[in-house]
């Protein structure tokens, strides 16, 4: 197995039914970011696949998750 590394410059993502293409972009060096176009690799995974690695990059990073606010009465009552 070979592996690459390299600092992640973009991304972008692609619904696809039950499971999402997720497009990254990365760079191996400095120099080769004013060279040349990033490298891109693509991935194909399940809806839960993304969300299990969304919430393990929340926890690893030292973030707090996102909660979402609940409705007040107001937007309950109309919409």
């Amino acid at each position: 197995m070979i592996e690459s590394f390299g600092a992640l410059v973009g991304w972008e993502h692609h619904d696809a039914g039950d499971r999402i293409m997720l497009r990254l972009e990365s760079v191996q060096s400095s120099e080769a970011a004013k060279q040349h176009d990033p490298d891109l690799f693509r991935v194909l995974m399940t809806k839960q696949q993304a969300a299990i690695l969304g919430q393990y990059l929340v926890r690893i990073s030292g973030q707090t998750p996102m909660v979402p606010k609940k409705r007040g009465w107001f937007r309950r009552r109309f919409g």
